[in-house]
């Protein structure tokens, strides 16, 4: 699976000796105890062993349904085409693993299902059953001790990592908002910030499946992180659409008569707020403010063109996502992440 923007900096030293020592350890219990297919014992370990606990977790539940669905194809390749030849069984038994993988939603899973199909299945006569059931059993053990160790032996909390990317998106996205009247239209600044977006979403699955295995107790971060990335997306999209109207816009057009310049200076030290966790209680002061004379001018004055009805639209969207916009917690800043600057 592809790593994280934040994570892809070269393994630390601990996390090396921890996968090398706890690989060593499973291989020399397998042998020791003389643990039929042992070596799948330290393989489902391995996948889980990542550098940080979410994404370790997704690649565990992928080799385990993966096995899961090798096993129940081999269990109906075998008495549904018993008697047929070995290509056709194996490829009744690849189908069932696609199938089985698609429906339950798996990326790469597949791979490890097709590999108990074709390794169960070229075992002779009764030979296979005990492969493919002594498979199943220590790929799932390997896959729990991974997480366990995973847990508390020295791994990486992926809401974190998340976090610190998040905040220092948020740091650029207030850097964006305030320039959207000092230089010339363009749409790849917000492109780019857009693409940061999208990456920061992908990786919301990582962060469901750590907190399925921690339990964290208060506020759910996951819901936060989607709450987050919804408010400050409608940010961003604000700022690309009022990015050409300002531009665009004289100092004696109609648009300088609205509260435009305040409210973006506010926005963007509210959104400063929010990615250091503080509580942001005099920008939102002023946010509702700024919000609350603009209703008054358009209630006394209406807006008058499609221009100023785009702005003034834009402007209340703007100011509705920053009031809604909540603050990351203060205080998480992994230690393999970027620095992120100071407001």
């Amino acid at each position: 699976m592809a790593s994280s923007p934040s994570s892809s900096s070269p393994a630390p030293l601990a996390l090396i000796l921890r996968n090398g020592s706890v690989l060593a350890l499973l291989m020399a219990a397998a042998a020791f105890l003389r643990l039929p297919e042992g070596l799948f014992l330290a393989l489902g370990a391995l996948t889980v062993l990542e550098s940080d606990l979410g994404q370790g977790v997704l690649a565990g539940r992928e080799r385990l349904l993966g096995t899961l669905c090798g096993l129940v194809a081999v269990v109906i390749a075998a008495g549904a085409l018993g008697g047929a030849p070995l290509p056709l069984a194996i490829f009744g038994g690849l189908t069932l693993v696609r199938l089985f993988s698609f429906a339950a939603g798996l990326r790469s899973g597949y791979i490890v299902g097709g590999q108990v199909v074709a390794g169960s299945l070229l075992h002779h006569g009764l030979e296979r059953w005990p492969y493919a059931l002594f498979r199943t059993v220590t790929t799932l053990l390997g896959v729990g001790i991974g997480i366990l160790v995973s847990r508390h032996i020295y791994s990486q909390r992926s809401l974190l990592l998340w976090q610190a990317d998040c905040r220092q998106w948020l740091l650029d996205l207030a850097d964006a908002l305030e320039r959207v009247a000092l230089t010339q239209h363009s749409e790849e600044p917000y492109l780019r910030m857009r693409e940061r977006r999208d990456g920061l979403r992908r990786r919301l699955p990582q962060l469901a499946a750590e907190q399925g295995v921690l339990h964290l107790s208060g506020e759910d971060p996951l819901n936060l992180a989607q709450d987050l990335l919804l408010q400050a997306g409608t940010v961003l999209s604000c700022a690309r659409d009022l990015h050409p109207i300002l531009a665009a816009a004289g100092p004696g057009s109609a648009a300088a008569t609205f509260p435009w310049a305040p409210l973006i200076s506010c926005g963007a030290a509210h959104l400063r707020a929010s990615a250091c966790g503080s509580d942001g209680r005099r920008s939102r002061r002023d946010l509702q403010a700024l919000r609350q004379r603009l209703q008054r001018q358009l209630e006394d004055q209406p807006p008058s063109g499609e221009g100023e009805l785009l702005l003034c639209s834009r402007l209340l969207m703007l100011s509705d996502a920053l009031l809604s916009l909540r603050r990351l917690p203060a205080g998480a800043r992994p230690a393999l992440a970027g620095p992120v600057r100071a407001p």
